[in-house]
């Protein structure tokens, strides 16, 4: 689920009195670390992806149209493929994140 999605769902989990599960979110939203942090949900973990992956996509897609490169590669064309950083958020290291977090 995605971390504000995941505010209702673990709300349902709760009033229905479940556990015999864990949940992991994904966004890295403050909210979903500081439950994390806790740990009195079957939340353990949000994977972080990186807010401005829509802009970009939508950059990369006017490019590849235009038959543009990306002037900061070596390459003449727009790579098929790029990889974007993301971060598994536990309670081991949910300290380190959660000033990057955001609001839901």
């Amino acid at each position: 689920h995605d971390d504000d999605q995941g505010i209702g769902v673990l709300a349902a989990i709760k009033e229905a009195n479940r556990s015999e599960f864990f949940m992991v979110g994904g966004a890295g939203s403050a909210n979903a670390m500081r439950d994390i942090q806790a740990g009195n949900s079957v939340l353990e973990a949000t994977v972080t992806y990186s807010p401005t992956m829509a802009s970009s996509a939508i950059k990369l897609a006017r490019l590849i149209a235009q038959g543009k490169g990306m002037s900061d590669l070596v390459e003449n064309q727009v790579p098929q493929s790029i990889t974007l950083a993301s971060e598994t958020i536990t309670k081991d290291n949910v300290d380190k994140y959660l000033p990057l977090g955001f609001e839901s």
